[in-house]
């Protein structure tokens, strides 16, 4: 009796320890999920709140501006994400070696991921300004084609945002990747070394399994990141030209804030989750068994 009692009061303590993040995690995060599923079946467009089933929906998925949004997502996810991680790998690997004045290549290479996404846009908005930017004056000075306007023509306004995204997310992933590195044993090198194995072989035997569990991690992160970009969209295209740069959650924020139609946006949001559900639980139970936790 006196054990249950002691057990119980563990648990008891242990519960309400956690009490306050539960309620914050109901509040802040289940919650709005629940609530805006089932917004979606609501029409209020005009201040209304009519029931209209699965309207909100069909009208959305009939919708060239959403099928459009849908199609630009995929190729910003794909092109942004492989190379912010790839490049991210890359600058762990160099500037986990001893060089000069590393930790300052280290700081400079983070730096981009410190700004506010905003600031960081209005940034390439003047760089990549066709009269007075700074991108197009290094083309020209190089003898190539200067006079583009990035971030209002199709396809360089795409492009703009990619590129934006990696220059933001690579020293981030950067990070996590030496963090990983760090924990390798320098000595598995060294018998590597001696066995003959070059510089190729030592990483790819060696430096990638052992990561593993970081390049899981970060990938992951990276397509979740890749699938939530509005504020660069925003500040810098708008969605334009022509639609071209409309990503989902800017099609989201587009319907429930600037249309105030909060019934598609919801819709769109659910289906946003959806994705994001679907894509995080094949990746994870997809590519669990390829990720090596031992040392």
């Amino acid at each position: 009796m006196k054990a249950t009692t002691n057990k119980l009061r563990k648990y008891g303590q242990a519960y309400l320890l956690l009490l306050p993040s539960l309620v914050f995690l109901l509040f802040f995060t289940h919650y709005p999920v629940i609530y805006s599923v089932w917004t979606s079946f609501f029409d209020r467009i005009r201040g209304e709140n009519r029931f209209v089933g699965v309207a909100n929906y069909l009208e959305m998925f009939t919708s060239a501006e959403f099928q459009q949004a849908i199609v630009n997502n995929i190729i910003y996810a794909l092109c942004s994400t492989i190379p912010a991680v790839v490049l991210g790998l890359f600058l762990a690997v160099l500037l986990n070696t001893k060089i000069k004045a590393r930790g300052f290549y280290r700081f400079a290479m983070f730096y981009p991921t410190i700004l506010p996404i905003a600031t960081a846009s209005m940034v390439w908005v003047f760089l990549l300004s066709q009269s007075i930017g700074l991108v197009n004056h290094v083309l020209g000075m190089l003898g190539l084609p200067s006079n583009i306007d990035w971030v209002n023509t199709s396809p360089y306004a795409i492009v703009s945002i990619i590129v934006v995204y990696i220059w933001k997310y690579a020293g981030y992933y950067m990070l996590l990747f030496l963090s990983g590195l760090q924990t390798i044993d320098d000595s598995l090198y060294e018998e590597a070394y001696l066995e003959g194995a070059n510089a190729w072989e030592r990483f790819y035997r060696i430096t990638l399994p052992l990561i593993s569990p970081t390049t899981f991690f970060v990938v992951l992160v990276a397509i979740i990141n890749s699938f939530q970009a509005v504020d660069q969209i925003y500040v810098m295209t708008k969605g334009g030209p022509h639609n071209s740069t409309n990503v989902l959650l800017y099609y989201i924020y587009e319907h429930g804030f600037v249309y105030w139609d909060s019934g598609v946006a919801s819709s769109a949001s659910t289906v946003l989750f959806a994705v994001l559900l679907v894509v995080t639980f094949f990746y994870y139970y997809g590519l669990q068994k390829t990720v090596n936790y031992e040392r």
